[in-house]
């Protein structure tokens, strides 16, 4: 039982790591053109 809960635990360690990680990749993507427009504006 305990391997099993302790397989669980990585497993959403993992998944939750993989998608930080994936946000802020599209973030930082993303950042540059957004200001990019703003320095544009002013």
């Amino acid at each position: 039982m305990m391997k099993a809960l302790k397989t669980l635990l990585a497993v959403f360690t993992a998944l939750a790591v993989g998608l930080t990680a994936l946000l802020l990749f599209y973030h930082d993507k993303n950042g540059p053109r957004y200001i990019h427009i703003y320095g544009d504006e002013f």
